[in-house]
């Protein structure tokens, strides 16, 4: 029992530690395309977060890895699923601007997605629960 709250412990102390710096792929966005990293990515984080740097920091992580997972995973055929998902998770009055870009849109890569203002975590579970049902049948 101890060996198992001891153990507990240790995870939510390298938890706690990995939370408090950008990891690798926040760090690409951040380092590659700046612009659109604070127009968007740090921007909506902040408007959450405030002053709660730990979470921003964990969420700008969140919102990163689930954008570059999305790409990797992406397939031309799936573009109506994340279309919807992309309206559907748009943040507070960017819907009508993100469906515009996105139509403009002729590489689903990392410059031409940070310019939408999404909730890349739920864009990316809705895209793969809906791709799954999909093909499902």
């Amino acid at each position: 029992m101890k060996k198992i709250i001891f153990v507990l412990i240790v995870v939510f102390c390298v938890q706690i530690i990995n939370a408090q710096e950008l990891k690798s792929g926040a760090i690409y966005i951040k380092k590659n395309y700046p612009a659109e990293y604070e127009a968007t990515l740090k921007k909506h984080v902040l408007e959450e977060w405030n002053d709660d740097y730990r979470m921003v920091v964990y969420e700008i992580n969140k919102q990163a890895e689930s954008l570059v997972e999305l790409i990797g995973e992406f397939k031309s055929e799936n573009t109506n699923v994340v279309f919807k998902a992309i309206q559907e998770w748009s943040i507070g009055g960017y819907k009508s601007s993100n469906i515009d870009k996105f139509r403009e849109i002729d590489t689903f890569g990392l410059k031409q997605l940070l310019q939408l203002h999404c909730d890349w975590r739920m864009v990316k579970y809705e895209y793969d629960k809906q791709v799954k049902a999909k093909n499902a049948f």
